[in-house]
């Protein structure tokens, strides 16, 4: 048996807290955007990656699936995947339960963010809301 060193990090992937962005411009981002799961290192060293999205003042964690092919770099050709929703810039806290916040719950998307079945259309929708949700805080 080998012994094999990890190494996380987290990356930021897209970031659209800057301007307003339709649902056209985030699909396009997305399937530009490389969604590398792990990266083999000299030697027996493997550094695994986390991808995030930051939208104004929540962050996206993309949990993509352990069981793909190592050759995989966009987003599409994993199939599936599942997502955690920060209400901040703080990723070390807990994640927001989607099913029981007022400001998730009632979203189509949300029954489907179990055992990795959504697909990029979900994502782009989160996307979307979240960045409408940010937009909302600035009346409060």
């Amino acid at each position: 048996m080998t012994a094999i060193k990890a190494t996380a990090e987290s990356v930021t992937v897209l970031d659209f807290s800057k301007s307003k962005c339709s649902k056209n411009q985030i699909k396009r981002a997305i399937r530009q955007c490389e969604f590398i799961h792990s990266k083999k290192c000299e030697g027996n060293k493997v550094t695994v990656y986390s991808h995030f999205i930051k939208v104004g003042m929540y962050s996206i964690l993309v949990y993509l699936p352990y069981d793909s092919s190592a050759n995989c770099n966009r987003l599409r050709q994993y199939g599936d995947f599942e997502v955690h929703i920060w209400d901040g810039l703080d990723t070390k806290l807990r994640s927001l339960n989607l099913e029981r916040d007022s400001r998730f719950n009632n979203q189509y998307w949300v029954p489907k963010n179990t055992f990795g079945r959504l697909r990029i259309t979900h994502l782009v929708d989160i996307i979307a809301y979240c960045h409408r949700l940010d937009r909302l805080k600035c009346f409060l």
